[in-house]
């Protein structure tokens, strides 16, 4: 006597759309709408209350001000400027962020007493705002001349 064992292979038909595939298709389907808000809005111009755009700025960054300094040498040369070393203040305390225009505007009054007479620092400030980056101060002029 022959023992038959059946495996199951071809005994169903198989079925196009099965939990894997589904879970694939939902899968696409979300990641396919998130990236669309944002391209939509960067790419095409497109603002629409369906597709959500990206902010990079929607509370919690808002007022943040970003800052750097130079300072001129006596042979002409611009070269960064450390506020912390320059100041002599830790790298962890008051100085690490600057919160408004006031904050940034005693910073440079300081920098440029601890600098001296005739000190030229080129301050490159910009605030962030819904609107996106708002420029403060360029490095066009010397900030300890006002």
């Amino acid at each position: 006597m022959a023992d038959i064992i059946s495996i199951g292979t071809g005994t169903e038909p198989a079925r196009w759309l099965s939990a894997g595939r589904l879970r694939l298709l939902a899968f696409i389907a979300i990641a396919g709408f998130m990236i669309a808000g944002p391209v939509a809005e960067q790419v095409f111009g497109v603002r629409t209350a369906l597709l959500r755009s990206w902010t990079m700025f929607s509370a919690i960054g808002l007022g943040v001000i970003d800052v750097s300094f130079q300072i001129r040498r006596p042979d002409g040369a611009l070269v960064p400027l450390d506020r912390f070393e320059m100041l002599g203040a830790s790298r962890d305390g008051g100085l690490k962020w600057i919160q408004n225009r006031e904050e940034l505007a005693s910073v440079i009054k300081r920098l440029c007493a601890a600098a001296g007479q005739g000190a030229d620092i080129r301050v490159r400030a910009r605030q962030a705002t819904r609107g996106g980056w708002e420029v403060i101060h360029t490095d066009a002029e010397n900030a300890c001349a006002d």
